[in-house]
C-alpha cells in the first residue's frame, strides 16, 4: 500500500514556530507518510525539511496586490507536486491560509477547494485576533469576496485549530468539519535537579502580550530575598520600545528584576536553578507556557488562560495555583483615564478593522471590564500599570489588598503535571492525533463548497469584554 502523500504549505520555513510544528510532523510520521514541503522562500541546503522542501514564490510574504493569474498559479502548483510524488498528493496541509500575510494565499486555497482538492487548514494565529494591519491586506485584496472564500466549507476541508477557544469560535461561523490538534512539547533540559535559589523565571520573549508590568508587579509584592529574571528581549523594534521603558522603570524604581537573562547567562541553568517558572502573558496561540515547566520539573505561577488552558485542564493537568484574574482598585491606575484610553483603542480598533463604532460598545466594555471599583490588571496599558506600581511603591500598605503569590511548590502536583504532560501532549501522541486526521480526510468524499461566515468570526474577536490595551 502506497504511503500517504502529504503537501505541506506554509509561507516560510525559517526557523521556530510554524516550521518546528512541520518539522515535528515530519519527524513524527516520515516513515507513515510521504511530505513534501512548499514555502514562497528558498530553504538553506542545510536545513532539516531540505530535502524535500520546495520554492514556489506566490506564497511568500507580501503586501501587494498585485497578484499572479489564479487560473495558471494553481496548476503550476499541482505540477510540482506531480513532479515530487509522481502522482496528485492525497493531502494538501496548508498553514495559517487566512493570516494576512499574503493576499493572493486565500484564493489559492478557495480554488483549489473547488477543484476537489482535501484541504487541511491548519490555523495557528487570525488577522481578526489583533492584527488588523493583516485584516487590512485581506480586505485589500478579496474586496467583497472575502466574506465568501476566507473560509472555505466543504466535506474535502478539514480545519485543525490548535486550541479549544479557536475550535469553538471555526465551529460558530458554521464550519462543519474541525478537529483540535495541539501541538507537541519536548522538555529542553533533564528533571529539576540540586539546589535551587530563589529565583523566579520568565522564559518567554518579552513582547508586550506577555504583560510585563504585572511581572514587575509580583516583584514588588514578593517576599523579600526573590529575584525575577526575563529571559530574552523582544528583536522586533516595535516591541523592543516597550520593552525598554519597563527596564528603565524597574531601574528607577530598584526593583529585583533582570532582564534578557537568557543571553547574560546559561538558559537550562537559570530554569534548573529557579524556584518557580512564571507567565502573566494575556494571550497565547497553543499555550507552551502551561506545559514545559512541568517537563523541566518546576512548578509553575501566575496567569492561566481559560480560552488556552481549558483543553489541559481537561486532560487532567493542574493549574490551581494560577489566577484567571488579578483584581486591583480602578482608582489606582484613575477610572477618567482609564475609561479614555478605553474609548479611544476601541475607536481605534474598530477603524482599523473597518468597523462601524456604536458608543453602546463601550459601555458594554465598562460592564464587563470594571466589577466593583476593581479592573484586571492585566487589561492595562503599560502606562497604566505603572500608575498602578507606583502607587503600590508610594503606599505600601495597600499591598495586603492583593492576594499573595503561591511561592510553594508542590512536588506532587510537578510529578503528575508532568505525567499529564509526557502522555498527552508528546510528540507520539501528536503523530498518533495529525495521522488519524490525514486517514479521515483521505477517505473524504469531495462536495460542494460553500464558506463560514469570516465577519462573524471577526465579530468574535471583537467582543467588547474580550477587549484589552495590551493586544492594541
Amino acid at each position: 500500500m502506497n504511503k500517504l502523500a502529504v503537501v505541506i504549505i506554509h509561507y516560510h520555513l525559517r526557523p521556530g514556530g510554524v516550521t518546528r510544528v512541520i518539522e515535528r510532523a515530519v519527524e513524527s510520521l516520515n516513515h507513515q507518510v510521504d511530505f513534501f514541503c512548499i514555502s514562497g522562500e528558498t530553504l538553506a541546503e542545510d536545513a532539516q525539511l531540505f530535502p524535500r522542501s520546495g520554492t514556489f514564490q506566490p506564497l511568500e510574504y507580501s503586501d501587494t496586490a498585485d497578484f499572479p493569474d489564479l487560473g495558471k498559479t494553481v496548476k503550476d502548483l499541482k505540477h510540482m507536486a506531480r513532479d515530487h510524488f509522481g502522482r496528485d498528493p492525497d493531502i494538501w496541509h496548508i498553514h495559517n491560509h487566512s493570516l494576512g500575510k499574503n493576499g493572493f494565499l486565500p484564493q489559492l486555497v478557495w480554488q483549489l477547494a473547488q477543484d476537489g482538492c482535501r484541504l487541511l487548514l491548519q490555523p495557528h494565529d487570525f488577522a481578526e485576533d489583533g492584527r488588523a494591519a493583516n485584516y487590512a491586506l485581506l480586505k485589500h485584496a478579496l474586496g467583497e469576496q472575502l466574506d465568501k472564500i476566507l473560509y472555505p466549507d466543504a466535506g474535502h476541508v478539514v480545519y485543525a485549530p490548535i486550541n479549544f477557544r479557536d475550535k469553538s469560535f471555526l465551529e460558530s461561523i458554521g464550519l462543519s468539519h474541525v478537529r483540535e490538534l495541539p501541538n507537541s512539547v519536548t522538555a529542553h533540559n533533564a528533571a529539576a535537579s540540586g539546589k535551587t535559589t530563589k529565583t523566579i523565571v520568565y522564559h518567554a520573549r518579552a513582547i508586550r502580550r506577555k504583560n510585563i508590568g504585572e511581572f514587575l508587579l509580583w516583584s514588588l509584592l514578593a517576599p523579600d530575598g526573590y529575584f525575577f529574571q526575563s529571559t530574552l528581549a523582544p528583536q522586533n523594534p516595535t516591541w523592543k520600545v516597550y520593552h525598554d521603558e519597563w527596564v528603565e522603570f524597574a531601574e528607577e524604581l530598584n526593583l529585583p528584576v533582570e532582564f534578557d537573562a537568557g543571553r547574560k547567562h546559561d538558559f537550562s541553568t537559570l530554569v534548573q536553578q529557579a524556584e518557580a517558572l512564571m507567565t502573566t502573558s494575556i494571550q497565547e496561540g497553543f499555550g507552551l507556557a502551561f506545559l514545559e515547566p512541568w517537563l523541566e520539573g518546576k512548578n509553575l505561577i501566575g496567569r492561566r488562560l481559560p480560552e488556552i488552558t481549558t483543553d489541559f485542564e481537561d486532560e487532567g493537568l493542574d493549574l490551581s495555583g494560577l489566577y484567571t484574574t488579578l483584581p486591583v482598585p480602578l482608582k489606582w491606575a484613575g477610572e477618567r483615564p482609564f475609561f479614555q484610553t478605553l474609548e479611544n483603542a476601541m475607536r481605534s480598533s474598530f477603524d482599523a478593522y473597518s468597523k462601524l463604532w456604536n458608543p453602546e460598545l463601550l459601555e458594554e466594555a465598562k460592564s464587563a471590564l470594571v466589577k466593583d471599583g476593581m479592573v484586571d490588571f492585566g487589561i492595562l496599558d503599560e502606562e497604566l500599570q505603572r500608575k498602578v506600581i507606583r502607587h503600590l511603591v508610594k503606599h505600601p500598605e495597600d499591598k495586603k489588598q492583593l492576594s499573595p503569590l503561591p511561592l510553594t511548590p508542590s512536588s506532587s502536583i510537578i510529578e503528575h503535571n508532568r505525567s499529564v504532560a509526557k502522555t498527552n501532549y508528546s510528540q507520539e501522541a501528536y503523530a498518533e492525533r495529525l495521522l488519524g486526521i490525514y486517514d479521515d480526510l483521505s477517505a473524504a468524499k469531495i462536495g460542494d463548497v460553500s464558506s463560514g461566515d469570516a465577519a462573524a468570526l471577526l465579530r468574535q474577536f471583537l467582543k467588547p469584554e474580550r477587549f484589552n490595551l495590551l493586544r492594541v
